[in-house]
This record gives C-alpha cells, sequence and structure tokens, in this order.
C-alpha cells in the first residue's frame, strides 16, 4: 500500500467532508539535538560531584551512609531527568502540521495537558515562502516555511521542518487545485 493512500485513509476531528490528508510534516528530528546534548550534560553532573568533588570538598559524602544518601538523591534526580526527556520527545512526536487539500492544521502540544491548533484555508495564502539558513540546515535539509494570509493570524510559521522548499512546492500546488475547485472564491475577486 502506498503511502499515499494510507495518507487519504487518515480521519481526523473537525474533518471537513470531501477533505483528505495530503502530508503530516514533523519538525526534522535534528530539532532534537540540542536537548539530547543539554541532558547528557545533566545526566553527567551527578558522576562529576561523587568523583571529582566529593572526595575534595565533601569528604564524608564517601562514608557508606551517606553515600546512599547519595545514591537515592541521584536516582531521583535521574527520575526528574527522564521525565523531562519524556517532556520533550512528546513536544517534539505531537508537534506536527496537517495539510489537507483545503487547509492547512498547525497542531501545537506544550506540556502534557496543553494543545493548541491552528487552521488556515488553503484558499487565504497570500505568499509562502521557505527559508534554510546555516550549514547544518543545508547539510540536513531543514529550515523554515512562512505562510503569509489574510486573515485574523497574519503568517503561519512551519520551524525546522524537513525539505522545506519541496514542502512549499507542494503545498503551492494544494492552494492551485483550491483555487480552481472553489469557483465562488473566483466570483468574489471580480
Amino acid at each position: 500500500m502506498s503511502q499515499n493512500s494510507l495518507l487519504k485513509k487518515i480521519r481526523f476531528p473537525g474533518q471537513r467532508e470531501g477533505e483528505t490528508v495530503e502530508l503530516i510534516i514533523r519538525k526534522h528530528k535534528i530539532s532534537l539535538l540540542g536537548s539530547f546534548f543539554y541532558f547528557l550534560a545533566m545526566a553527567a553532573i551527578p558522576w562529576i560531584i561523587f568523583y571529582f568533588v566529593a572526595p575534595i570538598a565533601l569528604p564524608f559524602f564517601l562514608q557508606p551512609l551517606y553515600a546512599k544518601l547519595f545514591l537515592l538523591l541521584t536516582l531521583i534526580y535521574y527520575l526528574f531527568l527522564w521525565l523531562f526527556v519524556f517532556i520533550v520527545w512528546i513536544d517534539y512526536y505531537y508537534d506536527l502540521w496537517l495539510i489537507t487539500n483545503q487547509r492547512l492544521l498547525d497542531i501545537e502540544q506544550k506540556g502534557f495537558f496543553s494543545r493548541t491548533v491552528s487552521e488556515l484555508d488553503l484558499k487565504r495564502i497570500q505568499d509562502i515562502t521557505s527559508e534554510v539558513h546555516g550549514i547544518l540546515a543545508t547539510l540536513f535539509e531543514f529550515g523554515n516555511i512562512n505562510i503569509q494570509t489574510a486573515g485574523e493570524r497574519e503568517r503561519f510559521t512551519l520551524h525546522s521542518i524537513p525539505h522545506p522548499v519541496t514542502i512549499r512546492r507542494k503545498i503551492v500546488r494544494l492552494y492551485e487545485k483550491a483555487r480552481k475547485k472553489d469557483k465562488h472564491y473566483f466570483r468574489e475577486e471580480e
């Protein structure tokens, strides 16, 4: 089964009649790289304290009772660190953009229990640009897409997405199809 036919079968709340999913976009995986190095550095802190700081500044930590207390505190620390890793993963995985044949949905997950959904009719697009800045972005092919609209939210930005030029072209094709299908839209312009 092709990916296109799988996308056509996807259903979501608030889906309009005749609306089919054309693209599902997530941030590029490289956007997790900064968080990975941050959490790696945070994971090293207890080891640095135990092996380098404690023997010099806190020698009583080396006694068995205090060493067990330090181990307990370290385990609690790692538990919270894993919780933050999980929050970063949830934020990455559930932040996505759905592009259908009629509109663009921006779904932004904020923590565990907060989600914001914004939508844009493809017919309201006035301008669409893709940006790729820097060596890493060029090498790994990720960047931003800015969509200028004629609505309340004047600008939609898709941050750190893979293959922004290709996706911009697909959105432009969907925009053109949506405008051709809506004959009423052309009557309003005249």
